[in-house]
């Protein structure tokens, strides 16, 4: 999972505001969330034998048997944040650092399949074991686009229990953005990983014994 955090600081400062608190505590947080995503673009390997990719495989924590081993699917899930913040003043010297606006990105990075070189193109064991790794990937993709919805309102909900962080001196300011941009990253990783498991346990629908002996059955 690759994962990169943003974050942007407007000040705002309203001239007639006369108040003074000591805390942010009644400071609403309602910011606005965005969602992009994206599948990525697939890429094909054919340098690689049949020993290399199960190698690959291992390493991966991934394991098919027979025919199957000679191929393999592979994909990151990208998740990057982007926090706009205001810095609203309180009183003398004061601020409340205030998210209000979130940019999320959640989707696949450098989806690729694997086919050993041994396996003579176009032949039924090599439509085969393609068609079954394009099905592995399309799995990937149907599973995040049904997950899509369902992030974007866990993250809203989550971005308007995040607390304005309370601060009294200018130096405070750039780490008290990265707290707050960190804090919501740490509530969302969850939900990422969620996902991510989910992906797995739908690959194992098409990863079971029963299914390699049908698919292995259309080559004779």
């Amino acid at each position: 999972m690759t994962k990169k955090i943003f974050f942007v600081l407007t000040f705002v400062f309203f001239i007639n505001n006369q108040a003074v608190a000591n805390d942010c505590s009644d400071v609403v947080v309602n910011p606005t969330v965005s969602l992009t995503s994206s599948f990525g673009t697939l890429s094909y390997n054919y340098e690689k034998n049949t020993a290399e990719i199960t190698t690959l495989a291992h390493s991966l924590n991934i394991s098919e048997t027979g025919l199957f081993a000679a191929g393999l699917s592979t994909v990151n899930i990208d998740f990057d944040i982007e926090i706009n913040t205001m810095a609203h003043p309180i009183g003398n010297q004061a601020f409340c650092i205030i998210p209000t606006q979130i940019k999320l990105f959640l989707g696949l990075g450098s989806p690729t399949i694997y086919i050993a070189k041994e396996l003579a193109q176009n032949s039924c064991q090599y439509n085969l074991v393609l068609h079954h790794e394009q099905i592995h990937q399309q799995i990937n993709q149907i599973t995040l686009e049904y997950y899509l919805p369902l992030f974007k309102q866990s993250a809203t909900q989550i971005a308007r229990s995040l607390k304005p962080l309370y601060i009294t001196k200018s130096e405070e300011i750039k780490p008290s953005i990265k707290a707050l941009t960190e804090e919501y990253n740490q509530k969302l990783i969850p939900l990422v990983n969620y996902i991510k498991k989910e992906m797995l346990t739908q690959q194992l629908k098409l990863d079971n014994p029963q299914n390699y002996l049908f698919e292995s059955s259309l080559c004779p």
